[in-house]
C-alpha cells in the first residue's frame, strides 16, 4: 500500500521560511499552496527545488548551487528528475548515472561542498526526488573512531529510515513497531556504509526484511543459517 502523503508533507516543506523551485514543469501542481521564489534572488536558501531532464542540466545546476552558496547550513537541495519509463516524458535519468555524476567523496560530500547526499523518494509516477543536505563538515575523526559501529552514532539517521519508508505504509508501520534500539540497528547497518549505492543497496535489502518480518538483520541472518 503506497503512501498517501503528499510531496509537501514527505519533505517538510511548510518548515522552511526561505524556498527557491525552479524549472517547474506546468502540469505539476504538488506545490500550489507554497510561497516561494522562482528565480534565484541575492540571498540564500533553506530550502531549493529543482526540475532537471537531463544529466548535463543537472550537473550544471548542482556546480551553480555549489559555486554561489545558495543552501544555507542544514538547508536542503532536492532534484527532480524524470523517472525511467515514466509515462509522460521521453526523457530520464537513470539512478546510477545520476550518482556517478554527483562524485560524492569517501564522507559522502559532493565534490567541493558541503552538500551530502540525505534522501530519495518518489514524487509521483513521472519523477524521482533525490535531496542533498547542507551539513557543515566535522573536523576529520581519529582512525579508532572512523567508521563507528556504535548504534548510538546512528540516532540522528532514524528519521532518515522513516522517510525513505514513508514510501510504503506497510514497511513504515512495521519500522515504527520495532523498539528505538532496532531502529537504530537498522540505521547503522544502512549509514555505516560510505557509499550512496551501498546505503540505497541496503535500504531495499531492509524494507524487503521487515516485510518478512524479521526485526533486524541479525535475527534474519540467524534464520537463514
Amino acid at each position: 500500500m503506497n503512501s498517501t502523503k503528499s510531496v509537501i508533507e514527505k519533505l517538510g516543506i511548510h518548515k522552511y521560511s526561505t524556498k527557491l523551485i525552479l524549472n517547474k514543469p506546468e502540469t505539476v501542481h504538488d506545490f500550489e499552496d507554497l510561497h516561494y521564489d522562482t528565480t534565484t534572488k541575492d540571498t540564500r536558501y533553506q530550502f531549493v527545488f529543482i526540475f532537471t531532464f537531463t544529466l548535463k542540466d543537472f550537473t550544471q545546476q548542482l556546480n551553480t548551487i555549489i559555486d554561489k552558496n545558495l543552501i544555507e547550513d542544514n538547508g536542503y537541495l532536492y532534484f527532480a528528475y524524470p523517472k525511467k519509463k515514466n509515462p509522460t516524458y521521453k526523457e530520464f535519468i537513470e539512478r546510477d548515472r545520476l550518482y556517478e555524476d554527483l562524485s560524492v567523496d569517501e564522507d559522502g560530500y559532493v565534490r567541493n561542498s558541503q552538500l551530502k547526499f540525505s534522501r530519495m523518494v518518489s514524487l509521483n509516477e513521472n519523477f524521482t526526488i533525490v535531496g542533498l543536505k547542507s551539513l557543515p563538515k566535522k573536523p576529520k575523526k581519529t582512525d579508532s573512531l572512523k567508521n563507528s559501529q556504535c548504534v548510538d552514532d546512528y540516532i540522528g539517521y532514524v528519521e532518515h529510515i522513516k522517510e525513505y519508508l514513508s514510501r510504503n505504509e506497510d514497511s513504515l508501520e512495521a519500522y515504527n513497531k520495532l523498539t528505538f534500539g532496532y531502529q537504530k540497528d537498522w540505521a547503522r547497518y544502512v549509514y555505516s556504509a560510505k557509499k550512496i549505492e551501498t546505503q540505497e543497496k541496503r535500504l531495499l535489502e531492509m524494507e524487503t526484511i521487515l516485510g518478512e518480518g524479521y526485526k533486524s538483520m541479525d535475527l534474519y541472518r540467524r534464520k537463514k543459517k
